[in-house]
């Protein structure tokens, strides 16, 4: 949802428009025609510039039938083009009607649509674009780079694809919960104060909060109203005196009201904030915003006020969120060993399952994991869709399988997982790539160096401050010697019972500007891959958080850092060749292994720790049998 109040664009209001028959981007290119655009950009983003959104958000899905969570929609009159990264171009361009759309990879790679449109579109064009659903930084880029050659980017001032989506589905109303102190490990009022701290650093008399996950942390609530993400859609609005909760009110039971109010928190309608966003900015002389999860009509609110400065920086609730305290990881350490369980079980019951030979596919492999996730009282839900895929499927590297249209799981190539859970004490996120055969010398280097990389990076020792730009390269050398690599990024912060993506540092082999470091307590995902088209895939990840390492030296005076994995789950041995590793990767992985079985085998019995102490012994035992065992 949106709030109703914008400041006013330069276009004319959508109607109802279209005929029957008609199909969106048909209505829409009708709808441009009368607004007198060229373009019109929609984007994958809600008014909160979330990642993954409301079903009544999903309009980029809605248009281009792609359901990837990244991607943005270009229409013009003649032609249309969908930008997505190295992550979900199969999956586009499986999706996408290639008559009518036509894909492409996104930037640093690709052409951005700046650039495409600045060498397509007539002198003088306008593209329009909902300035709710753009972050500042987007749309200040591609309109730089359109008045380039005198093109106009137009704020609209409401959505055309809402007036062709008929069936748009309802705003979410999920209530509002409390995270209680004992897993979020400060209070509301401490964490408010915090930030008031921070905000005097930075010179900003008030903050405008935006993202999702940084609102629920701050206030310590959660919420359901986007599916995966405990997450309730609303604004807060921080000054140095008071702190309001823009929300939908039927959300907020008394107990929830209660809370936030005991922290000084005032709740008020979400559709409250613009203008009380335009009140304040008449009177203070700065607010703080992150313009890479501030929208561009926030800003555009902000700026119309010549008294009122913008100050855009980082978000000091970003970085606040990401660094860990005592209590939450804790919580993640306990949810990451529960979580194992349920992979444990699964897995055991998987590999049985395929030695019976029993029919089974990838939607039901993963109804089957989501009920062994179910038998912990403290699951929640997935903090993801379920990767289950199996085979080329595996090659899709964001691939979900539906149950109308899904492979049957087989002997002859790979199956990947990769999935999450969400506990009241944690989120979680591990992919783990088995063969139920033989696999082949193919299979097993590919597979082998993919773990090399993961190795190399787990074991990393890095100074404080460290980028994961720097630290990236690390999981791709041993894909590389062969001629190998992989098309996305190699590690994601994750939430302490919040999104399975959180920033704001990256493990990226592309440069960021700004580009926040690793700091202790910080954790982050580790997941090189490589995949073949209509072939198979593999990733390897566990989740990991920033420790200090025992170095004998601190050179410069600087703590030297490294990885403790948080994710409990053996490897694949049968799909490890070990003429590929060195003596200290066997010893990582025996380690590992060691540390697996110690943790996870006193809340597992029968069949299940059979397999989990099958799977964790030396690995030489595991590969060449017990008469090599030391």
């Amino acid at each position: 949802p949106r709030p109703p109040t914008t400041p006013k664009g330069n276009d004319p209001a959508p109607r109802k428009i279209g005929r029957a028959g008609k199909t969106p981007v048909e209505q829409l290119r009708d709808w441009m025609g009368e607004a007198g655009l060229e373009a019109l950009i929609v984007t994958s983003e809600d008014a909160h510039q979330s990642e993954y959104v409301s079903e009544s958000d999903l309009r980029r899905a809605f248009v281009t039938d792609f359901d990837g969570s990244a991607g943005t929609a270009v229409i013009l009159r003649e032609s249309a083009f969908l930008w997505t990264d190295g992550r979900y171009v199969l999956q586009a361009a499986q999706q996408c009607d290639s008559s009518v759309w036509e894909v492409k990879l996104s930037v640093p790679k690709g052409q951005t649509i700046g650039e495409h449109l600045n060498e397509i579109l007539p002198a003088e064009s306008k593209v329009g674009i909902d300035p709710f659903l753009v972050p500042l930084n987007t749309a200040r880029t591609i309109e730089l780079k359109l008045k380039e050659k005198e093109h106009t980017l137009v704020a609209l001032e409401s959505n055309p694809v809402d007036a062709v989506w008929k069936d748009r589905p309802p705003t979410p109303k999920g209530m509002v919960s409390i995270h209680p102190i004992q897993h979020a490990g400060l209070s509301a009022g401490d964490k408010i104060r915090n930030l008031r701290e921070e905000l005097t650093k930075l010179e900003a008399e008030a903050m405008v909060v935006t993202a999702l996950d940084e609102v629920a942390w701050l206030l310590n609530v959660r919420g359901s109203d986007v599916s995966y993400n405990p997450v309730v859609i609303s604004y807060a609005l921080v000054t140095q005196q008071n702190v309001t909760w823009y929300v939908d009110q039927a959300k907020v039971g008394p107990d929830a009201l209660s809370h936030v109010q005991q922290a000084g928190v005032q709740a008020s309608p979400y559709s409250a904030f613009p203008g009380d966003l335009a009140k304040l900015c008449e009177t203070a002389k700065s607010v703080l915003v992150d313009g890479a999860r501030s929208s561009w009509a926030v800003c555009r609110i902000i700026a119309a006020h010549e008294s009122c400065k913008l100050i855009e920086k980082l978000s000091p609730i970003c970085t606040a969120k990401a660094l860990k305290n005592p209590s939450e990881l804790a919580g993640l350490r306990e949810a990451h060993i529960r979580d194992a369980v349920a992979l444990v079980k699964y897995f055991s019951w998987l590999e049985e399952a395929m030695e019976a030979e029993e029919e089974l596919d990838e939607f039901s492999a993963a109804e089957k994991l989501d009920g062994f996730r179910k038998e912990d009282k403290d699951y929640l839900g997935l903090s993801f869709e379920t990767i289950s895929s199996y085979g080329a499927n595996g090659a899709v590297i964001h691939y979900a399988p539906k149950k109308s249209v899904c492979a049957t799981l087989k002997k002859d190539s790979l199956y990947l997982c990769d999935s999450g859970g969400q506990y009241v004490d944690g989120t979680t996120d591990v992919t783990r790539t088995f063969c139920f055969a033989t696999p082949t010398d193919h299979h097993k280097m590919c597979y082998t160096r993919v773990l090399r990389g993961h190795i190399g990076l787990a074991a990393a020792v890095f100074p404080s401050g460290t980028t994961g730009h720097t630290l990236d390269i690390l999981a791709r050398v041993p894909l590389w010697q062969a001629g190998l690599d992989y098309k996305h990024g190699t590690g994601h912060g994750v939430g302490a019972y919040l999104n399975v993506h959180e920033g704001p540092h990256l493990i990226s082999f592309y440069a960021r500007d700004p580009d926040p470091p690793l700091l202790e307590n910080m954790t982050s995902s580790i997941e090189p891959g490589y995949y073949e088209a209509d072939n198979f895939g593999i990733r390897i990840e566990n989740v990991a958080v920033v420790v200090k390492a025992h170095t004998p030296h601190t050179f410069g005076g600087v703590d030297y850092m490294t990885f403790e994995s948080l994710t409990l789950v053996p490897l694949s041995a049968k799909l490890i060749d070990m003429s590929l590793l060195t003596p200290d990767e066997v010893r990582w992985i025996d380690d590992y292994h060691e540390r697996v079985w110690k943790v996870v085998s006193p809340r597992v019995s029968g069949k299940h720790a059979e397999w989990l102490r099958a799977n964790t012994r030396p690995l030489i035992t595991q590969v060449y049998g017990e008469a090599t065992s030391p």
